[in-house]
Formats: structure tokens, C-alpha cells, sequence
């Protein structure tokens, strides 16, 4: 959540997941200006779901394109500040499956 507060570009968003239960201090004034916004893992609606599979799976688009860059859980924080460069990347990915290896 640090990471995201100091690094989060313009719009971003951060998805809140159960693992993530500690209490945390939050800038209301420097999400404010950024447009930044939080979510719960649970936060979305059964329709935005249903659309968003649809769209990945009509074969339209080629949605492996938009990633940029992948990283590893143990990599988060740099995988934060990857995305928060516009210019240098898209869509950055962090592989959670890894996180069973460490």
C-alpha cells in the first residue's frame, strides 16, 4: 500500500485482497489529486464480470498485447514503480502463482 501511495500514477487503482488486513494511514488529499481510488477484491458486480469475460474470450482482441511487463510477487515493489513510468509501460502483471515458491 506504501508503495502504491508514493508510486500509483494518475488514475490508478489498488485492489484490496483478504491478505491484506492491517490497518493502514491513507493520503485522502494525494488520492485526491491523483485520481486514485481503492477497492475491495469483492468490489465488483456480477455484469462487470460477466462483460469483462466476454471480452476476453470473443477472440476480438489480442488482450496479451496490452501487458508490458510481468513480475513476480516478491518483485512488487518494483513492479509498482515499472507502472508508474507511462512512458515505459502498459500493463504490468504480477505473477501471484509464484508466491507459492517463496
Amino acid at each position: 500500500m506504501d508503495d502504491f501511495m508514493q508510486l500509483g500514477k494518475i488514475e490508478s487503482r489498488f485492489v484490496s485482497v483478504a491478505v491484506n488486513n492491517k490497518p493502514r494511514n491513507i493520503d485522502l488529499l494525494y488520492m485526491t489529486y491523483a485520481q486514485q481510488s481503492i477497492i475491495g477484491s469483492g468490489g465488483y458486480m456480477p455484469e462487470d464480470v460477466r462483460d469483462v469475460q466476454n471480452i476476453m474470450t470473443c477472440g476480438k482482441w489480442n488482450l496479451e498485447n496490452i501487458i508490458t511487463h510481468e513480475f513476480p510477487l516478491p518483485e512488487l515493489a518494483q513492479a509498482i514503480r515499472t507502472a508508474s513510468d507511462v512512458v515505459r509501460a502498459g500493463n504490468v502483471v504480477i505473477r501471484m502463482a509464484d508466491a507459492k515458491e517463496y
